[in-house]
């Protein structure tokens, strides 16, 4: 059991580790999405968005992953995939690992 933890978390680091990696080549950047910061953001919001916001986008990632599979056969039935990829995938994913860190809108 100790060793299935151990494996399970070694596991778990590696892929958030490894994501942002590859997070500007899978999704470009959406213009409708930048932060309101030309310059260098302060420290503050830096340590609030590693602390507090991209943990919460994980969780988003993770809500729009069980909602994207439950909505699957309506949008398939009603072809709107695209939009719920969009919606439900591909903002929580760039919100999470592509926005540049302290860079939010609030």
């Amino acid at each position: 059991m100790k060793k299935a933890m151990l494996l399970l978390a070694v596991m778990f680091f590696a892929v958030a580790l490894g994501l942002p990696a590859f997070a500007q080549e899978n999704l470009p950047p959406d213009p409708s999405m930048t932060g309101r910061f030309s310059q260098d953001p302060p420290g503050e919001f830096i340590l609030f968005d590693t602390f507090i916001l991209r943990p919460l986008g994980l969780v988003a990632m993770g809500v729009g992953a069980v909602g994207a599979a439950a909505s699957a056969p309506w949008a398939n039935s009603s072809h709107s995939q695209y939009r719920v990829k969009r919606e439900l995938l591909d903002k929580p994913y760039w919100y999470t690992f592509c926005r540049p860190l302290g860079d939010s809108d609030f």
